[in-house]
């Protein structure tokens, strides 16, 4: 059996339960969210609805200690999420307002998020709703045509008005970040507790498991996606990732670096948000995105990374943009097992002139 994906078409078609109470409408929005990217597909989030309320938390049962020990890119995962549940409510024509709590509770609750008045929607967010089942992470060859004229510095303003700074990485500083990737790999794929990480993470494509990374995500066939995993544990493939990661990060058209002020929980949740922001905005365009976040994830060479950018802030994603061969979305839990518990109105009467 392959594993679920995601039917982008009937999800976009779907109605809105409009004479159900707020919770329902809520639990509905969440089938948006829950299509935000996570690192190694972990989808580490849960959720709990009380009428017109949405509480967002952590699942920190998902957390990945060797590649994520603080939890940043788990919390940037569950802000990415929230953009998309925001999103998808302005689609269906709800404000919504939006507290983030995130590292100011013991429970593990990230955001919360009210149900607001009705209003229409708007052209720039029915582009970012359509692109919310097609947003992939591509992990294949991209090849080397340019992005739009002038989308980056659209996207940097996007990216601004969630909070963030994205800068494109410049030709004179492009080599010192593709050494500071490749050593990245070589260093992530020495450690065996990385190598056993990525490997329990690891799905063969015939997996009924719906979260993790199916082996097609990573272009492998059938007897690959269950070999490698094996591999994975044994070998040390760090000379080979960096050798193409360098290659990918020196020839990208276009190689960028989402950056917070702080580096706090609450601006990992901002850095998912604007992430999310850019990658649908990307995605609307037809561009893919992949990532480079080995020194980002390694303390010591996040310092280095700060340092060859020459800036102030905090990076939290490197990525590049570019044009590839379409691929297969990777797997999504169902929303049984991510919302925690739920209150239900009973549905609004329907007016007379509906029911006829």
């Amino acid at each position: 059996m392959k594993p679920q994906g995601n039917d982008g078409k009937s999800l976009l078609e779907a109605p809105l339960p409009r004479w159900s109470g707020p919770a329902e409408k809520l639990r509905f929005l969440l089938r948006f969210a829950v299509m935000a990217p996570s690192r190694h597909n972990a989808q580490p989030w849960v959720f709990e609805i009380e009428g017109d309320e949405l509480r967002v938390y952590g699942d920190y049962r998902r957390s990945l200690h060797v590649v994520d020990p603080r939890d940043r890119e788990l919390t940037m995962s569950c802000g990415a999420a929230l953009f998309n549940l925001r999103v998808a409510a302005a689609h269906y024509g709800h404000a919504t307002s939006v507290e983030v709590v995130a590292g100011s509770r013991r429970d593990g609750m990230l955001a919360r998020v009210h149900l607001e008045e009705r209003r229409a929607s708007t052209p720039e967010v029915e582009s970012l709703f359509q692109a919310i089942p097609r947003r992939r992470t591509n992990r294949l060859p991209l090849d080397s045509r340019e992005p739009p004229a002038g989308l980056i510095a659209e996207m940097a303003r996007e990216a601004g008005l969630e909070g963030a700074v994205l800068r494109p990485v410049e030709e004179y500083e492009r080599r010192e970040v593709a050494e500071l990737v490749a050593e990245g790999d070589r260093l992530q794929w020495r450690n065996p507790r990385f190598r056993g990480e990525l490997a329990a993470w690891t799905r063969s494509n015939m997996s009924r498991r719906l979260d993790g990374l199916p082996g097609y995500a990573m272009g492998w066939g059938d007897a690959a996606s269950v070999l490698q995993p094996i591999f994975m544990r044994l070998a040390d493939a760090g000379p080979i990732e960096a050798d193409r990661d360098r290659r990918r990060t020196l020839l990208t058209r276009a190689l960028l670096v989402l950056e917070t002020h702080g580096d706090t929980p609450a601006d990992w949740i901002v850095a998912g948000e604007a992430l999310e922001r850019v990658l649908l905005r990307a995605t609307a365009e037809g561009l893919y995105a992949s990532f480079f976040n080995q020194p980002i994830e390694i303390p010591e060479m996040r310092t280095r990374l700060r340092a060859a950018l020459g800036e102030l802030g905090h990076p939290q994603v490197l990525f590049r943009l570019g044009y590839g061969l379409e691929v297969r979305p990777t797997p999504r839990r169902p929303l049984d097992a991510v919302v925690r518990s739920m209150e239900i109105l009973p549905p609004r009467p329907q007016p007379l002139a509906l029911r006829q």
